[in-house]
This record gives structure tokens, C-alpha cells and sequence, in this order.
């Protein structure tokens, strides 16, 4: 696994996943009602105008809720299949497509 994660840049400091729309769980009672809104009826957390997450550190890129992150942050894996296109972006989007 070491090998497939060369060339990634570290979670630390990157901030990209951060940029995803975070859906709450249910039962997902951890994360700071402050930072959350209600989309159609579903939890989610809110965002700043480029699509951050409210939590993330715009100078340190960071999450300033660490210890009471949602479970789908929990969850998400440094060098998986969405966070390496969420890396390369929407050209990346097209690429994982041709490559299917």
C-alpha cells in the first residue's frame, strides 16, 4: 500500500476532500450544530462559498472539529478511489471513467 500512495500529498494540509458535500448520517450527533444545515430535508455540514467545509482551517487546512469529525469523514481513505479524484479533479473524473 506504501507504493500506491507515492506522489500523495499527505492528508494533513491538503484540504481537498474537505471540498465534498458532507451528508450526515443519522445519529451523527457529534459535529456542532453551528455547522450544520439542512439540504431537502437531509443533515448536512455546511459550506463556505467555494465549497469548503466550515470546519476546515482556511490557513492551515486542517479540521478545526478533529475529534468530533462526521463518520463519513472518519471513514474516507487517503490514496482510495475518491480521494485520488478528488485530487486530479474533473479532468480525473473523465479519466477514471475511460479507465473502467
Amino acid at each position: 500500500m506504501l507504493k500506491e500512495l507515492d506522489g500523495l500529498p499527505s492528508c494533513a494540509g491538503c484540504g481537498k476532500c474537505c471540498h465534498l458535500l458532507v451528508e450526515l448520517a443519522s445519529g451523527d450527533d457529534r459535529v456542532p450544530a453551528h455547522l450544520v444545515v439542512e439540504h431537502a430535508g437531509v443533515r448536512c455540514m455546511d459550506q463556505q462559498g467555494d465549497g469548503a467545509c466550515m470546519a476546515l482551517d482556511e490557513v492551515t487546512r486542517l479540521c478545526t472539529i478533529y475529534e468530533d469529525r462526521p463518520q463519513v469523514c472518519r471513514d474516507f481513505e487517503r490514496g482510495s478511489t475518491l480521494c485520488r479524484t478528488v485530487l486530479v479533479g474533473r479532468a480525473g473524473l473523465q479519466t477514471l471513467a475511460a479507465a473502467d
